[in-house]
């Protein structure tokens, strides 16, 4: 069992400490940083992951999306993207665009498709998380229709 808030100022050390742990690009989570969410262990509130969102209009990619080994599972996982689709549903967003170095199939399940490279908009190719050394990376979309 974990809870999901939203970040602050005072997560911010944490969260960069979870993406390197991850090995994955801290850049542009000062920028974000109100659009991060942590997920928590109860009962002390140990932090065990992240995951965060760039927001660019009715856009946005979701980025940095981590768990400590340890606390990650399968049913973890899934429960989290759902939540992450819950939070992109109250913000109202027509579209959000990931980038998965792990299977797709995962997130087609929730509504995901791929799309090409040359497809994404411009403010998301030229996101501070999109780098050329992440090309292997399958780009997605998910398209909010209102009911996640």
């Amino acid at each position: 069992m974990f809870t999901v808030r939203h970040a602050n100022q005072g997560d911010r050390e944490v969260i960069l400490q979870l993406l390197q742990q991850a090995g994955v690009s801290k850049k542009g989570v000062d920028r974000h940083l109100e659009n991060f969410l942590l997920v928590e262990e109860p009962p002390k509130g140990r932090k065990v992951g992240t995951v965060g969102l760039e927001i660019y209009g009715d856009r946005g990619l979701l980025r940095s999306f981590v768990m400590e080994r340890s606390s990650w599972n399968a049913k973890t996982g899934l429960e989290l993207i759902t939540v992450v689709l819950s939070f992109v549903q109250r913000l109202e967003l027509k579209e959000i665009y990931l980038l998965t170095g792990i299977s797709p199939n995962l997130f087609e399940y929730f509504g995901f498709q791929p799309v090409k490279w040359e497809e994404l908009p411009g403010e998301i190719r030229h996101s501070a998380d999109v780098r050329v050394d992440e090309i292997r990376a399958v780009p997605m979309v998910y398209r909010n229709t209102g009911g996640c």
